[in-house]
């Protein structure tokens, strides 16, 4: 029988120990979530250089109408007013108006 409470406090100590690093290892994920939140993600803003570069080079060739959209998208991304996947898509959506216009 000595044995058996034995066992039932090494076993209670045991997960005393997971449940603590366990809630250590949640504030930890917590605490970096938080900070990251605001970081806009690395690869969309490579592709939205790459993006970018080929419409700057395409608009030369483009109508005002399409260069005017560009730059007012880009101005509203600047200050904020639309979110990087509402610029990723207007900027998908040019590219493909100066892709077919080229055609």
């Amino acid at each position: 029988m000595d044995s058996f409470y034995f066992f039932v406090i090494i076993g209670s100590v045991v997960v005393f120990l997971i449940l603590q690093f366990d809630k250590q290892q949640r504030t930890k994920v917590r605490k970096t979530l938080r900070q990251t939140n605001d970081v806009e993600p690395l690869l969309m803003m490579q592709s939205l250089g790459q993006k970018l570069d080929r419409l700057n080079k395409a608009l030369s060739n483009a109508d005002a109408n399409i260069e005017q959209q560009f730059h007012k998208s880009t101005a509203d991304y600047k200050a904020g007013r639309i979110s990087i996947d509402i610029f990723n898509k207007h900027l998908n959506e040019l590219l493909y108006r100066v892709e077919e216009r080229q055609k």
